[in-house]
């Protein structure tokens, strides 16, 4: 199949080579110095837990054109950059497009991008378990197993089960249909939301010694991030993740023992896409949630500080 990874960060990186076998034909849509690096040295990916290096020649181009076809593109952008890239997807012929990453409100962007649309598209919205750094000597890739994506609709029709089985048939990488996208989505962006947010403000102190005292804000906040989704009836999923978060002292033990493991080290965020997170999300009334909107609003005034 002919497939654009539009996008050329850890999440595209990982996905083109992942995808970058059997029949398939991989596109990176990638600009400025990380084409050219593309070009010259291929698509190199260090993964950490795996202790091996891959190596792959991509075609890589830097702009999308009306008439390229691909049977489906994925576009692995930040939550805060997906807005610049309307335009150019709606231009395009192509009519199958997975939007990759965090959402908290997917069905916005893809009314956006159908009423900007000529002819009408298949919407589809998946989220890759893989995180990773970069570095000046390359990109890093966590992730456990071969990799693995969940891919759902926002509304019930989904015709792509085909074209996905096809398209994955031989890689060693696999796909999940996820029923309710929707949630899955909004509940794991909250959560990564909050939790990013805790880093950021205290990111002074290493993250093996945060005190109690942070620890417990970041704790009660899940907890209260829960409140907010039930009322905005919201699933958390995974469902076992609504009992974990709902028990702040069991909250507390978890991120405790992962900011003590190696681990916690490996994953690097851009606060720039949690921060629209942020914005978006405030639109909920957080007056009986004081400490997750006291955590949120210092998280959005330290980076504001800095723009």
């Amino acid at each position: 199949m002919n497939v654009l990874i539009y996008g050329a960060g850890i999440q595209g990186s990982f996905l083109a080579h992942s995808l970058n076998k059997g029949m398939n034909h991989v596109t990176l849509l990638a600009r400025g110095k990380k084409k050219d690096k593309l070009i010259t040295d291929g698509l190199v990916l260090q993964h950490t837990l795996q202790r091996k290096q891959t190596k792959d020649q991509l075609r890589v181009i830097d702009t999308l054109k009306a008439d390229d076809h691909y049977d489906i593109i994925f576009v692995t952008m930040k939550y805060s950059d997906f807005p610049q890239v309307i335009d150019s997807l709606a231009r395009n012929s192509s009519s199958l497009i997975v939007f990759v990453g965090n959402q908290v409100n997917p069905a916005a962007l893809a009314a956006e991008l159908q009423k900007k649309s000529l002819e009408k598209k298949e919407i589809l919205f998946g989220f890759q378990m893989t995180g990773g750094t970069n570095t000046s000597n390359g990109t890093t890739v966590l992730h456990f197993g071969k990799g693995k994506m969940k891919i759902g609709s926002i509304s019930s029709s989904f015709t792509a089960t085909k074209r996905l089985d096809t398209l994955f048939a031989k890689t060693d990488y696999s796909w999940q249909y996820e029923a309710q996208m929707v949630d899955w989505l909004e509940s794991h962006a909250l959560l990564i939301m909050i939790q990013n947010s805790y880093e950021y403000v205290y990111s002074a102190a290493p993250k093996k010694e945060k005190t109690r005292s942070q620890l417990d804000q970041l704790a009660q906040a899940m907890k209260e991030a829960v409140a907010v989704m039930d009322h905005a009836q919201i699933e958390i999923l995974p469902k076992k993740q609504k009992y974990l978060f709902s028990h702040p002292a069991l909250t507390k033990s978890l991120f405790t023992i992962y900011y003590q493991l190696p681990i916690s080290q490996m994953v690097q965020g851009d606060f720039k896409e949690v921060y629209y997170l942020i914005r978006t999300f405030m639109q909920y009334s957080l007056e009986k949630q004081p400490t997750l909107k006291e955590l949120l609003t210092q998280a959005k005034e330290k980076y504001e500080a800095t723009i």
